[in-house]
C-alpha cells in the first residue's frame, strides 16, 4: 500500500456544533416530551465518553420527535426540572431523589456495572438497561424488574467513510491515560512493529515512550473520524471493570465505521456483537501478529465487520429499539402517585453534598501536591547552589594553599629577594 500520513492535526467533523447545541439545551422540546440524560459535563470539549454516548443517542431520539437534553453533575443538587419526561442515568453515582414523581427514570449501565448492581437506589429505575448479557443477568440479581440489553453505538453520519481521503497501512490507537496504568501500556512498551503505532494519548506528557509507539498529544472527539479513515488498524483496550462483563468501547463501532479494523484486548462480549472476527492481543507478539494482516484480508474483513456495525449498531438503530422501553418507563412513572421517598430525596442531597467534599479535598490534595512539588523544586535548586558554593570554597582554599605553600618555600625566597635586587639596580 501506498504509505500515508496520519494526521497530526486532523480537522473537526462539521457535526461538532450540532451536538454542542444539544448540550447547550437548544433541543429540549419535541412532540413526544423530552429526554434528559444525567451526565458527567455538558462540555463536549472536556472529552468525557458519558456524554459523547448520550448525545449519540440523544441526536437519533431527536428523529424520532423526542426533545433532548443533558444534566451534568454540577446541577445534580437542583431539582430535575418538571418537563423532564424521561431521565436516563449515565453514572451509577447520581441517586433519583431530585427527579419529579411523574418523570420516568432508566439506568444506562454502560460499564462499572458490579458498582451499578450494588447501589441501594438501583430498584427505584423504572427501567435498567445493560450493554451486555452478563452484565444484564448480574444487574438483574439487584432488580425485580426486567433489564434490557441496550449497548452504546455509534452515529453513522459522524464515523464516516471518505473515498477521497487516502488510507495508510498504519496503526493507530487513542486509548487515554488517566493516571491508571491500563493493559495496553504494558504490551505497548514492548511491541515491535515495522513502524511505531501512533499514539494519540491523553496525558501523553505522562507516558512512558517506548521505541514501538509514536506519541501523539490526543485529539479532540470530533477529530478522531479523520485520524480512523487514515489508519488501517486501531488498537483498543478495555478496563477491567468493562471486560469483566463484556462491556466494550464505542471505539469499536467508530473504527469499523470508518474502515480500520479494531484489534482488542477483550474478546468476552464480541460474539454478542455479530463482531467475533475482531482479532484479539494479548500480549506483544500476538498483536504485532494482528497488525501484520495482509491488506486484503484486512479489506475484507473490514468489509464484512462494518455491514455488522452499520445494521445494528448505529445510534438509529438504538433509538428505534429504545422506543418501546422508554414508553413503558412512561407509564410505570405515571402510575405513581404522591412524591419521591423523602428518604431518597435526602440521600440525592446527600450525595451531593458528600460530591462537593470529595472534589474539594482533591482541589486541597492538588493544592497540597503543588506546594509539595514546587518546594522540591525550590530544595533541589537550593542543593546545586550549595553544591556550586562548596566546590567553589573547596577551590578558593586549594587556590590558598597553594599559595601559601609556594610563598613559603625556599625557592620563593630566593627568587624573591633576586627580583628585589634586579628592581634596584632597574631604579639606578
Amino acid at each position: 500500500m501506498t504509505q500515508h500520513p496520519i494526521p497530526t492535526s486532523p480537522a473537526p467533523s462539521p457535526l461538532a456544533e450540532e451536538y454542542a447545541a444539544i448540550a447547550r439545551g437548544d433541543h429540549a422540546t419535541g412532540t413526544r416530551g423530552t429526554v434528559r440524560f444525567a451526565v458527567s459535563t455538558d462540555d463536549p470539549t472536556e472529552g468525557k465518553g458519558d456524554l459523547f454516548v448520550a448525545l449519540g443517542l440523544a441526536r437519533a431520539l431527536r428523529r424520532e420527535d423526542w426533545g433532548v437534553d443533558v444534566w451534568p453533575i454540577r446541577r445534580w443538587a437542583e431539582d430535575v426540572p418538571d418537563d423532564t419526561t424521561v431521565l436516563v442515568s449515565m453514572i451509577e453515582s447520581f441517586v433519583p431523589g431530585l427527579v419529579p414523581a411523574g418523570t420516568a427514570t432508566v439506568a444506562w449501565v454502560r460499564n462499572w456495572t458490579a458498582q451499578w448492581a450494588s447501589v441501594p437506589y438501583l430498584a427505584e429505575f423504572d427501567a435498567v438497561w445493560a450493554s451486555s448479557s452478563i452484565a444484564r443477568d448480574e444487574l438483574a440479581r439487584a432488580v425485580d424488574g426486567p433489564v434490557e440489553v441496550v449497548p452504546i453505538g455509534v452515529d453513522l453520519d459522524l464515523f464516516t467513510l471518505d473515498p477521497a481521503q487516502p488510507r495508510s497501512d498504519r496503526t493507530v490507537t487513542t486509548v487515554n491515560f488517566w493516571g491508571a496504568r491500563r493493559r495496553v501500556q504494558d504490551v505497548l512498551a514492548e511491541v515491535a512493529p515495522p513502524e511505531p503505532i501512533v499514539w494519540f494519548a491523553a496525558n501523553v506528557e505522562h507516558v512512558e515512550p517506548a521505541p514501538g509507539v509514536e506519541l501523539r498529544s490526543p485529539v479532540p472527539y470530533f477529530a478522531l473520524p479523520e485520524v480512523y479513515r487514515a489508519a488501517a488498524f486501531v488498537v483498543d483496550d478495555v478496563i477491567a471493570p468493562a471486560a469483566e462483563f463484556g462491556t466494550l468501547n464505542s471505539r469499536l463501532y467508530e473504527s469499523l465505521a470508518c474502515g480500520a479494523l479494531p484489534v482488542t484486548d477483550c474478546a468476552l462480549g464480541l460474539d454478542e456483537l455479530g463482531l467475533a472476527d475482531v482479532p484479539v492481543f494479548t500480549d506483544a507478539a500476538s498483536l504485532e501478529r494482528a497488525i501484520a494482516m495482509p491488506a486484503a484480508e484486512r479489506e475484507a474483513l473490514v468489509a464484512r465487520l462494518r455491514e455488522v456495525v452499520v445494521a445494528r449498531h448505529s445510534f438509529a438503530a438504538r433509538a428505534e429499539q429504545v422506543g418501546p422501553s422508554l414508553d413503558a418507563a412512561i407509564a410505570r412513572a405515571g402510575a405513581r402517585t404522591g412524591e419521591r421517598d423523602p428518604l431518597l430525596r435526602w440521600a440525592a442531597m446527600q450525595r451531593e453534598v458528600l460530591r462537593e467534599t470529595e472534589r474539594e479535598r482533591d482541589a486541597h490534595r492538588s493544592g497540597v501536591e503543588e506546594i509539595n512539588r514546587r518546594l522540591i523544586v525550590s530544595e533541589e535548586a537550593v542543593a546545586v547552589i550549595d553544591r556550586a558554593r562548596q566546590e567553589a570554597e573547596a577551590e578558593r582554599d586549594a587556590i590558598a594553599r597553594s599559595y601559601d605553600s609556594l610563598t613559603h618555600s625556599a625557592e620563593y625566597r630566593v627568587l624573591d629577594r633576586l627580583g628585589g635586587v634586579a628592581r634596584a639596580l632597574r631604579r639606578r
